[in-house]
């Protein structure tokens, strides 16, 4: 009977240092989106944690402060699962092999191990061996902690370039009329190079927010300001050009619109949690006026479909294939969409 349970956490074991090796290959070697485990509970529980003391907040600037430490803490529970996924693994081959005399030893010459520390070694010549490479994993994942975090930075900086570019125009409400207006006054409507940025924009967080959920959920740098609400002014913005002037004035936009929403398509789906949408969020169709944007439009001089009920239903037409991902990530990041 003993022996058969020695086998069994021996078993145990390497199935557990499996699963470690296939998590940190997924989260941090892939250049695409696998589903891991281990990554999605720290996700979680790092999301839940934060949100459950900003759940009646209706202060963003207050919900952005706290959300904050939501990567922090994302990458605190990913360091600490791996590292306990793994002494607990290495203990259970320690003890299964008999390189320790009892479990609770087994698992503290495992932690000795993995944590570098040396307080306690195997007796066994195997044991050493073990103990040898278990702390280049611990190594390893010291590594881990300190390659996380330049990375997931600098793909929230790269993010916020283009937010704080948007906000800087719009003021501290970004929404279809107010930069399109901005665009308006700049005669960069229908300016390619404008519609080209942004399209590269959207790729960007496609590349890293898809891969990383969590980045999803790390507010901006500039204090009450968020990327969701600029996704949105600039989807709003395509669309309505797309829908009233000339399609061949319009191809980049056509093109940023495009990327945009499978963007948001695989975010929203890859988002591990979603909360009740905020009321102030409900209705987002009827916020825009569209007469006025039209007449603004008209009025700048750029060819303009002149059957407006005919721009006006492509318009809706155009914005109901992303508001619901759009909505969908707003809830669950909690960060709003101005319109």
């Amino acid at each position: 009977m003993d022996t058969l349970l020695r086998v069994v956490l021996v078993i145990v074991g390497l199935i557990g240092l499996f699963v470690y090796f296939r998590s940190v290959v997924r989260v941090t070697l892939l250049n695409r989106r696998e589903r891991d485990a281990l990554s999605r509970a720290a996700c979680f529980l790092a999301v839940s944690s934060i949100q459950r003391f900003t759940a009646d907040r209706r202060d963003y600037v207050d919900i952005q402060r706290s959300q904050a430490w939501i990567l922090p803490l994302f990458i605190l529970l990913s360091i600490v699962s791996w590292f306990l996924l793994v002494q607990i693994s290495f203990g259970f081959i320690l003890w299964g092999l008999k390189a320790e005399a009892s479990l609770p030893y087994a698992l503290s010459a495992s932690g000795s191990a993995l944590s570098t520390l040396g307080f306690k070694t195997p007796p066994t010549l195997l044991g050493e061996f073990l103990a040898i490479f278990e702390a280049a994993i611990g190594l390893v994942i010291v590594v881990l902690l300190f390659s996380f975090a330049p990375g997931y930075l600098a793909a929230v900086r790269t993010r916020e370039r283009k937010v704080g570019w948007l906000y800087a125009r719009t003021g501290h409400n970004p929404t279809c009329a107010s930069l399109v207006t901005a665009l308006e006054q700049a005669d960069k409507v229908a300016d390619t190079a404008v519609w080209e940025d942004w399209e590269a924009w959207f790729r960007g967080i496609l590349e890293t927010h898809s891969i990383s959920p969590i980045l999803a959920y790390a507010p901006s740098i500039y204090r009450g300001t968020n990327w969701v609400g600029a996704a949105a002014a600039v989807l709003d913005s395509a669309s309505l050009v797309i829908a009233t002037l000339d399609l061949r004035q319009v191809n980049a936009a056509h093109i940023c619109r495009h990327t945009g929403i499978a963007a948001l398509n695989l975010i929203s789906n890859e988002l591990p949690v979603i909360l009740p949408k905020a009321k102030s969020e409900q209705g987002g169709q009827a916020a825009i006026d569209f007469d006025k944007l039209y007449e603004t439009l008209a009025a700048s001089g750029l060819p303009v479909d002149s059957d407006k009920e005919k721009c006006r239903q492509a318009f809706a037409s155009l914005r109901a294939e992303y508001e619901p991902s759009l909505l969908r990530i707003s809830a669950s990041t909690r960060m709003p969409i101005h319109r």
